[in-house]
């Protein structure tokens, strides 16, 4: 019990550290000016690229697509960026050295990300339902909450990865980023799935994010959740297996700067 109180008290002064950094970096001029016009501007773009070449119901594929990207995004981008953050203010090698457990501390750290991605996901959707598919229910977008979480949680397994092998570089953003453009094109954000070559819809179903996306889609649709179970249960598992490797390698990484007295990864 007590190193659970011990875990949940790293938990919650990291997400305070998080969302202190948040309100210092995305002032309201940023919000207003930066942050809402790029996230929509960006799907409306597809959007409206699905609705040139396939009317109606492809901008509404399109637009459900980007909205869950404009999430997933930032949740694979800040578990990565965290890392990132801490190594180059020079404190990863306190958080590692120190006796408490830094797993805890370092998932705090990211809410303020994952808050931000669900935001981002809520400002596109609020803007471009009533414009491109006024047909979608609000009770289903609701329904759809819990899976895009599970979407987001599950993804944030790959950008711990992706931080944890470019640990000792110093292109982890290059990385993340390109990891995200990448599912943008692989896991049918724009497009079906039967749109893409055979070996790039076996890549597209081994990332986290494929089968998140298509259970969103069904339920937005319409679907009970008893119809995408076999699909979220995929999207868990997927994810697991992303975080049991990102452990792994943050492991490994620390455990070789360990031994060769470079603990400082830069």
């Amino acid at each position: 019990r007590s190193n659970m109180q011990n875990a949940l008290r790293l938990f919650w002064s990291g997400t305070r550290v998080s969302f202190a950094v948040y309100s210092v970096e995305l002032t309201p001029a940023v919000v207003l000016g930066s942050k809402i016009p790029r996230w929509v501007l960006q799907a409306l773009f597809f959007v409206l690229i699905a609705k040139a070449a396939g009317g109606n119901e492809l901008a509404k594929f399109a637009l459900i697509g980007n909205a869950v990207h404009a999430a997933v995004f930032p949740a694979i981008v800040e578990l990565a960026i965290v890392i990132e953050v801490e190594k180059w203010a020079g404190t990863l090698p306190h958080l590692i050295a120190a006796p408490a457990n830094w797993l805890p501390m370092m998932i705090g750290r990211s809410m303020a990300g994952f808050f931000d991605a669900l935001l981002s996901t809520v400002l596109v959707l609020v803007v471009l339902v009533p414009v491109i598919a006024p047909d979608i229910a609000v009770v289903n977008l609701l329904r759809a909450a819990p899976l895009l979480v599970i979407t987001l949680v599950t993804t944030g397994g790959l950008g711990w990865l992706s931080g944890s092998i470019s640990l000792p570089t110093r292109w982890g953003m290059l990385l993340c980023n390109m990891i995200g453009y990448i599912m943008m094109l692989t896991a049918a954000v724009n497009f079906p799935l039967s749109a893409l070559p055979p070996a790039v819809q076996w890549l597209s179903r081994s990332l986290p994010m494929t089968h998140g996306l298509l259970a969103i889609r069904a339920v937005v649709d319409g679907a009970p959740y008893s119809d995408v179970t076999g699909l979220i249960g995929l999207e868990v598992l997927i994810g697991l297996v992303y975080g049991a490797a990102a452990w792994l390698m943050f492991r490994h990484r620390l455990n070789t700067a360990r031994a060769n007295g470079n603990i400082e990864l830069i």
